[in-house]
């Protein structure tokens, strides 16, 4: 468990089943997340916790603010030899959304990348049309490589992403 100030990232409990549920079946955030779909199962969580729980090559933490928890964070596909990871973050409750929490979980999530697994890149891919996410990781250091074009298929549609990273010299920089 990671505390700073109002905000917690813990992992996830059986007990956090029905509200991640209720946070990954968000239809306004869904849209602007590559990897998710709708509907997902109580079955569907409890499998995506366990999975979690048990996955050796990756950090991910539920987000928990003023008690209340709104989303998760994690650095997966962690790489101890290249040094490397992907970074995401997803917050399911709308009223959280443009508050700064996902600011500053982000920042905590970088500071235990680089000066906890000793990481050199952590990268991350965005839908080219998640203005509020790509203005986000701008802001706390996060450049942009390249587009990988149609990469995401979702509603109906091919979607571009954006492949974004920050190397640790440059985080050094910012902090």
């Amino acid at each position: 468990m990671i505390k700073k100030n109002s905000i917690v990232l813990r992992k996830a409990e059986i007990s956090d089943l029905e509200r991640l549920q209720i946070l990954k079946n968000n239809r306004d955030v869904n849209k602007l997340l590559g990897g998710f779909s709708l509907g997902y199962s109580k079955e569907d969580i409890r499998r995506w916790i366990e999975f979690h729980d048990n996955n050796n090559n990756e950090a991910l933490y539920l987000i928990d603010y003023e008690g209340v928890v709104i989303g998760h964070v994690g650095l997966y596909n962690i790489d101890h030899r290249a040094q490397n990871a992907e970074f995401a973050i997803m917050i399911g409750d709308n009223s959280y959304i443009g508050k700064g929490i996902g600011s500053k979980v982000s920042k905590l999530m970088l500071k235990i990348g680089f000066e906890e697994l000793n990481l050199h890149r952590i990268y991350l891919s965005v839908i080219d049309s998640n203005i509020l996410a790509i203005k986000l990781y701008n802001s706390i250091g996060f450049k942009q490589e390249g587009v990988l074009r149609d990469a995401q298929f979702k509603n109906n549609q091919y979607l571009n992403l954006i492949i974004m990273s920050i190397l640790r010299n440059e985080y050094e920089k910012i902090v």
